[in-house]
């Protein structure tokens, strides 16, 4: 959630007084959460970021489902499933919410 927080942080304030590690992750889930700073979320810093966390999860694990051809294959073979998950520190609960399948 840090690295989620720096990120809003550069966005709406844009400091650029990060080091070069900090930067590069900024830079990496600079995409996924920038949209949402055009919305009336701006305006709820507690949601904006859940929000954004829930974002970033959704690009990080779509670029694990298209990011590499073994895993594509084991996909496509219904070998392997990539499903976005968020996990609370403060209950231990993990609440799986990006491509699990419906139970049917």
């Amino acid at each position: 959630m840090r690295a989620i927080l720096a990120t809003l942080e550069e966005l709406q304030l844009a400091t650029g007084s990060q080091s070069r590690n900090l930067r590069s992750i900024v830079d990496r889930i600079r995409p996924s959460v920038e949209a949402l700073l055009a919305t009336d979320l701006k305006h709820n810093p507690e949601n904006l970021m859940q929000h954004a966390v829930r974002a970033n999860i959704r690009v990080s694990a779509n670029h694990l489902r298209h990011g590499s051809e073994v895993l594509e294959e084991f996909i496509q073979r219904n070998q392997l499933l990539v499903v976005g998950a968020e996990y609370s520190l403060e209950t231990g609960i993990v609440d799986f919410f990006d491509g699990v399948p419906e139970a049917g």
